[in-house]
């Protein structure tokens, strides 16, 4: 008798987080379904072999995607996303374009080097796009559209108020 892959409980509840929850990371996983890292890593191992999910590293973290269901551009678009201070400097940057430095430091409550550090890391993956000269310079998402997408499709995945609020804001604001 030939084993169904999602047969076992644990290894479907591993992926009905992954598929609902896109760019999570192991720990994550662990910590949310409260199952042991031994047991998720044995799972997340079968599912990879079978091509049932795929991994990608992004940065220090290994994030978990069901296979065939988003593209590479939302994979790097939810990397960002899955952190606190990206995400709330997107969507600060979505809903005010053209801000500058000091004042996503004085919104959002972070020190320069701070924002600094995740701006950088932002521009280097094209997400976030840097124009003015020295006297000025200003922040806007490259591609809104894909970044608004990405956050209204997984909004509940994220479990923020902040992000709650961002998608009924861009969603009046764009119809």
């Amino acid at each position: 008798m030939k084993e169904e892959p999602l047969q076992l409980d644990t290894r479907k509840k591993i992926y009905d987080l992954i598929e609902t929850t896109p760019g999570i990371h192991f720990r994550e996983i662990s910590r949310r379904l409260d199952i042991p890292m031994g047991v998720v890593e044995y799972h997340i191992n079968y599912m990879l072999k079978r091509d049932m999910i795929v991994a990608r590293m992004e940065g220090r973290y290994k994030r978990y995607y069901t296979e065939g269901k988003i593209g590479s551009k939302e994979k790097s678009v939810l990397a960002f996303l899955r952190k606190d201070v990206p995400r709330a400097i997107l969507m600060h940057l979505m809903l005010n374009p053209g801000a500058r430095h000091r004042d996503l430091k004085s919104e959002l409550g972070l020190s320069g080097s701070t924002l600094t550090f995740h701006l950088k890391k932002m521009i280097k993956k094209g997400l976030v796009i840097e124009e003015g000269d020295e006297g000025g310079k200003g922040y806007h998402v490259s591609d809104p559209e894909t970044v608004s997408r990405t956050l209204i499709i997984y909004k509940r995945s994220f479990m923020d108020d902040l992000v709650d609020s961002f998608t009924e804001t861009w969603m009046d604001m764009e119809f």
